[in-house]
């Protein structure tokens, strides 16, 4: 978006012929203002401050606020010379300049204001006029086009590196419309959520539920609180949903694991279920902190299993637990 500018004013110059062609962009609710023209002088600290300080005297933009207007005007079409010459914007800008006259086109009125324009040392033809109103149209749809690009380059680049990763991945707003998904993220929502229909519009219910809910915990509480991922099981396998949130905007991040076919395989040595599901996480290297996240349990109660599975298997170590269960799962 930032050569927009530059490469429209250089088409607009041989469109119609003129001393300069300009491109002006102002953000009133930030006091930020773009100025791009043909000529050097348009976009000088000088002529910047000068058009902040007298713009408002611009009869095109007088003519707009009057009427609603928003067709390619000349000075010289909606004011006399003598009119023009009278006002401190002419003497202080146009004049030095030797600017007599110009066309102005708004493209957007809405925030930011965007106009672009031809500068004249004298009067613009009506056939000037109308050139400038016929491309209006496309300088506009060009405009549109632009922005539309600039924004979504960043997501196009997010989610081309987000299909190569192994983590499904959708980004989405505060109420779960979705902008973008991973091919990964679909099949996950279809498999975990059944979502079938327009999973790539809105966020299944119990996904909504838990974003919302998880974002509302973050507002209340001044120091933000631990965010818990969502584990959904099925089967032997575990889809475990994370959360980046912020100002509205929500990426999640999904991940697949298969549990350890063979944790059964562990009950023999006097263990829970839930102890055998440990123990065959620790014999694959999992951390405490990886096997919570997995089973959806607190970290503290992975450590109290872990504490009643090293006394009954007799062992002090997490290694010489592993050691154990793999020797189990894997007889000889």
């Amino acid at each position: 978006m930032e050569q927009f500018p530059r490469h429209l004013v250089a088409v607009l110059a041989r469109l119609i012929p003129a001393n300069a062609v300009f491109y002006m962009e102002v953000d009133p609710n930030n006091k930020s203002s773009c100025h791009v023209g043909t000529e050097p002088y348009i976009e000088t600290p000088e002529a910047i401050a000068l058009w902040g300080e007298y713009g408002h005297e611009h009869p095109q933009a007088l003519h707009v606020l009057r009427t609603g207007d928003t067709s390619a005007r000349s000075i010289s079409e909606v004011w006399s010379r003598r009119q023009f010459r009278d006002t401190a914007l002419y003497g202080a800008l146009y004049q030095p300049y030797s600017v007599q006259d110009d066309i102005a086109l708004p493209i957007s009125l809405a925030v930011p204001h965007i106009v672009v324009g031809w500068h004249g040392d004298s009067c613009f033809t009506a056939r000037d006029r109308l050139l400038a109103d016929l491309a209006a149209p496309h300088i506009r749809q060009a405009w549109q086009n632009a922005r539309l690009v600039s924004e979504m380059r960043p997501w196009q680049l997010l989610q081309q590196g987000m299909e190569s990763a192994a983590s499904g991945a959708i980004f989405c707003d505060a109420d779960g419309r979705v902008r973008f998904h991973t091919a990964l993220a679909r099949r996950y929502l279809a498999e975990y959520f059944g979502a079938s229909q327009k999973p790539d519009r809105q966020l299944p219910d119990e996904l909504q539920r838990w974003m919302r809910h998880q974002n509302a915990q973050l507002q209340k509480n001044d120091v933000p609180p631990v965010r818990l991922p969502l584990a959904v099981q099925k089967g032997n396998k575990r889809l475990t949903v994370r959360l980046l949130a912020n100002a509205g905007a929500n990426l999640l991040l999904l991940e697949e694991e298969t549990s350890p076919a063979n944790a059964d395989m562990l009950r023999p040595l006097g263990l829970s279920r839930r102890e055998s599901e440990v123990l065959a996480w620790v014999a694959q290297g999992k951390t405490n902190s990886e096997i919570a996240t997995i089973l959806a349990m607190n970290l503290g109660t992975v450590k109290k299993h872990l504490a009643s599975i090293f006394q009954k298997l007799g062992v002090e170590t997490r290694t010489a637990a592993a050691a154990v269960a793999i020797k189990v799962q894997s007889p000889v």
